[in-house]
């Protein structure tokens, strides 16, 4: 702050950061960040949903006629916009099923639960990305781009550009980190007895064969190396030794609200839920 009466002299101060209750509702016909968008909301709260969401929605599949509704905290300094704050509470509706989310504390930790108070977290993420677009599924046929034959892609792509970081989608022991005539670089991670993941075609890899990694961990980066068109990763998932279509399993999830705090839950879900279910597209509570 400068201050210019009789003598010209500079001090520091601060200005008190306001928080205030957000409501939004809508419905994607295009993208996500464009209905945001539309709505004079910030395109960071995308991101903040994917986040909520990372285990249970792969958000590169959202469709046209997806909808939410989200309860959340905007930052402001006066007038002035500053931030998102936290999500306290949101319902996704996906392929017409709706997932519901509600942050809440228990023993000092802080997750996000569906209606019943089961954890949204689970062993794995949806996607080692977390912004790229799918591009080819699991599938018994396809046209291959490169070979020109049809055959089985026993894996998933997503498309990204160079140099995107791609995450461990859960934790495990990295078993291989080397690079094939086909894979490029790629790294294969053994998670248990029952889940293996690989991640293919990178530009660099990070994690050593050995190597202990975590969820969320960046273990290389996308790439076009070996048999490969473009820039993408191809992630691969096994089951009991045999390949499987990961946006198909349902895997285990984290733990649920405890039974000493179900009370508690259940009422801040109810309070929650009074504020999403207004029509309003977006109002300040």
């Amino acid at each position: 702050v400068f201050d210019l009466r009789d003598s010209i002299s500079i001090y520091k101060g601060q200005k008190e950061v306001v928080t205030k209750i957000k409501h939004i509702k809508g419905t994607i016909n295009s993208s996500l960040y464009k209905t945001l968008s539309d709505k004079k909301a910030s395109p960071v709260l995308a991101i903040e949903m994917a986040n909520v969401y990372a285990w249970t929605i792969d958000f590169y599949s959202i469709q046209k006629g997806d909808w939410f509704d989200v309860v959340y905290e905007e930052k402001y300094v006066g007038d002035q916009f500053v931030g998102i704050g936290k999500i306290l509470a949101a319902n996704f509706n996906h392929y017409g099923k709706d997932y519901y989310a509600y942050r809440f504390e228990q023993d000092g930790i802080t997750n996000f639960y569906d209606e019943k108070g089961k954890s949204l977290k689970r062993a794995f993420l949806k996607s080692p990305l977390e912004f790229g677009k799918l591009t080819s599924g699991f599938t018994m046929k396809r046209f291959h781009p490169v070979q020109k034959i049809n055959k089985p892609h026993l894996g998933t792509d997503y498309a990204a550009p160079t140099g995107t970081p791609i995450l461990a989608t859960g934790d495990g022991i990295v078993i291989e980190s080397a690079h094939k005539a086909y894979n490029g670089n790629y790294v294969k991670i053994k998670h248990n007895s029952t889940y293996t993941t690989q991640y293919l075609h990178m530009s660099k890899r990070l994690a050593k064969t050995g190597q202990r990694v975590k969820q969320g961990d960046v273990i290389g980066y996308v790439g076009s190396t070996g048999l490969a068109t473009g820039p993408h990763v191809c992630y691969r998932f096994w089951k009991n030794g045999a390949q499987a279509n990961h946006l198909k399993e349902e895997t285990p999830p984290a733990e649920p609200v405890k039974e000493e705090f179900m009370e508690a839950f259940k009422q801040l879900k109810d309070s929650l839920n009074k504020k999403m279910n207004p029509p309003a597209e977006m109002v300040v509570l």
